[in-house]
């Protein structure tokens, strides 16, 4: 097998940032603007430091990286690689697939490029990569690589939970009726990625029900290779200590881990956003079998 790597976007986020294969790792940026300005390099606040609705003043959108930064970021990797895989977040939440679409198809070099969508994104995105980087330390082929990563995809899945409802208005995602009933009600909305998109689940009332609801759906599987667990700063959610425990009992063999928002997920849900995400382990459920 010849030289690869791997090229992703900075919505991603990492189980273990140390990963085996992780030094094959590259990064296109997003960047953020906060105020509807022209400039959309501004340092991002800590999540704990955004305020709990958007206004006016504050209305921060995600802006994904430009099509010169993904041309130069590719362009300069040709030469280098035998295959380059392309493995970015969920081209119904960003251009960003569209732009490195067009851009691999008038490319022509020395590497053979894949591009794919994960229709997902933060640790649903990180753990497709992960995933990607240890089939490439394997030294598997390279037809047989794609081809795991592309069945992996749908067995990666994602929950997420905010009562910060303005802040999907601001994305487009939630229209400004649901988001004001939702943050009067103080209702905490469940959302569901599925083929890429952000589905609404139903409203809760408490966080607490809110892992209760993570808890069942994580007993609809047989075998589970990861779980993530992402919350907000500091303090956190005391009740994500369930969701662990439940994991313990039923599923010993799973890996478990915790992460803060990152600033993509805080532009979407919020300061007090929540999320799990969920990877099948698709050889021990054959096994099983």
């Amino acid at each position: 097998m010849g030289s690869a790597c791997i090229i992703t976007d900075s919505s991603a986020q990492f189980s273990f940032p140390g990963f085996p294969g992780n030094k094959c790792l590259q990064l296109l940026q997003h960047q953020f603007n906060l105020v509807n300005s022209a400039n959309p390099h501004e340092p991002f606040p800590k999540s704990g430091e955004l305020p709990a609705y958007t206004s006016p003043s504050f209305s921060p959108k995600i802006v994904a990286p430009s099509t010169e930064d993904v041309f130069v970021q590719v362009s300069k990797s040709l030469p280098i690689y035998d295959d380059i895989f392309i493995i970015l977040l969920s081209k119904e939440i960003s251009p960003l697939y569209q732009e490195a679409e067009k851009i691999t198809a008038s490319l022509h070099g020395h590497a053979n490029l894949h591009l794919i969508d994960s229709q997902n994104t933060s640790l649903g995105l990180g753990l497709l990569v992960q995933y990607a980087a240890e089939l490439i330390v394997k030294e598997l082929p390279i037809e047989e690589i794609e081809k795991k990563l592309r069945l992996i995809i749908p067995h990666i899945y994602t929950l997420f939970c905010t009562p910060n409802l303005s802040y999907l208005h601001s994305a487009g995602v939630l229209d400004i009726g649901q988001a004001t009933v939702g943050e009067m009600m103080g209702l905490f909305s469940l959302f569901l990625m599925e083929e890429g998109k952000l589905n609404p689940l139903q409203k809760v009332k408490t966080q607490r029900s809110a892992i209760d609801f993570f808890i069942e759906f994580v007993d609809e599987f047989d075998a589970l290779r990861h779980v993530a667990f992402i919350q907000p700063g500091m303090p956190g959610i005391n009740e994500s200590k369930f969701l662990h425990q439940h994991l313990d009992e039923v599923f010993p063999t799973t890996s478990y881990t915790e992460h803060p928002l990152n600033p993509f997920l805080s532009t979407l849900f919020g300061p007090r956003g929540f999320g799990m995400v969920v990877m099948e382990d698709l050889e021990e459920s054959s096994t099983d079998r």
